[in-house]
């Protein structure tokens, strides 16, 4: 009987790999090969070793200006979208509650979206590709952000024992896996499309 003892955590989803330093293997736009999405300071980047083609995308920030008005005292917090005024370290603006022009330090956090976006019918919810791991069982997509995720689940689909990891959150790597990749009477087939998926190469 094969052993398998579970990851913590989310550790194969997007914004985990990335955020730690990861790559997500994609297709590449241009010539279809491995392109590799990486985090860097300002944003995402997608780099195919094979043509060169590069590809940025900038993280979102939203802006706001908060503050207690002056006048009736009331904490306020508005968001700002006019591109001339989000560079102001200030800004003079009304308080929503009396009307009285304010001057408020103008504030910038990055915008969620993606944070709370994971792979999505095999596309990687930054650039939009298909994942360079992926295939299909019966319509119904098998993938692999990259390599060491691909390992990790043919350990997973191939043990006959899984197990939790001792100590750990009740969420595990596994957590966010379909059922039909989890389902005993499918791990034959899963485990051979994991290990076709292992044979391609990455440039």
């Amino acid at each position: 009987m094969e052993r398998f003892t579970d990851e913590y955590g989310h550790k194969y989803c997007f914004n985990m790999v990335t955020h730690y330093g990861g790559k997500v293997v994609v297709h590449c736009p241009k010539c279809t090969k491995n392109a590799y999405i990486s985090k860097e300071a300002n944003g995402y980047v997608l780099k195919c070793g094979a043509c060169y083609h590069t590809e940025t995308q900038s993280e979102a920030y939203k802006y706001s200006a908060r503050g207690f008005c002056q006048h009736c005292e009331r904490y306020f917090n508005l968001e700002v979208k006019d591109e001339k005024k989000i560079t102001q370290k200030q800004l003079n603006i009304a308080c929503p509650h009396c009307h009285t022009m304010n001057q408020v330090p103008m504030h910038r956090v990055a915008d969620y979206q993606w944070r709370y976006q994971d792979i999505r019918d095999g596309k990687d919810p930054v650039f939009h590709l298909e994942l360079y791991y992926l295939d299909y069982f019966r319509g119904k997509p098998v993938w692999a952000v990259n390599r060491e995720h691909l390992n990790y689940l043919i350990s997973y689909t191939s043990a006959s024992l899984r197990e939790k990891p001792a100590n750990g959150p009740m969420r595990t790597a596994s957590h966010s896996l379909p059922v039909y990749m989890k389902e005993a009477k499918n791990r034959e087939s899963i485990v051979k499309i994991l290990q076709k998926l292992q044979r391609k190469f990455e440039e």
